[in-house]
């Protein structure tokens, strides 16, 4: 895959880990705790950063993002390995359905080439607000609605 500048990282990769760490922690039931979630967003982004280079490979890139997660879900010492594998799992899961729908919307609607989005930052940029904020207002019915896998 593309290798994304630092930059990319802050304005992207740390917003979209900030929100599925978000759907994981309201899928579980664990209070939210916004340093957690940031600090955790922020060490998905950059350690990605690195990751993403070497892997061409779209579905291996989610598994990792997966391991990822899961290994900073154990180290923060937000949950138990169980519930935290199944809302990682569905947090991602939710969001690359948000993604895709979001995607598939604004090529139909708008008619952008693919291509013309990947290299047109402020477009992109445009293109990638709604989904995050589709998955923002899902982490917040999740919480409101108590939408959680699991019960005590």
């Amino acid at each position: 895959m593309d290798k994304l500048t630092i930059w990319e990282v802050f304005l992207f990769s740390v917003p979209e880990a900030a929100v599925i760490i978000s759907i994981a922690f309201g899928l579980a039931g664990v209070k939210f705790q916004p340093k957690k979630i940031l600090y955790m967003s922020v060490l998905t982004g950059i350690i990605l950063y690195f990751i993403r280079p070497l892997v061409s490979s779209y579905i291996v890139n989610v598994i990792l993002y997966i391991g990822v997660l899961m290994i900073l879900f154990l180290v923060f010492k937000v949950m138990d390995f169980f519930k935290g594998m199944m809302s990682v799992i569905l947090a991602v899961s939710i969001y690359l359905i948000i993604e895709y729908l979001n995607v598939t919307a604004i090529q139909f609607l708008f008619d952008i080439d693919p291509v013309i989005l990947l290299k047109d930052y402020v477009l992109r940029f445009e293109c990638f607000l709604p989904q995050l904020l589709i998955a923002i207002l899902v982490s917040f019915a999740i919480r409101k609605y108590k939408l959680y896998l699991f019960t005590e």
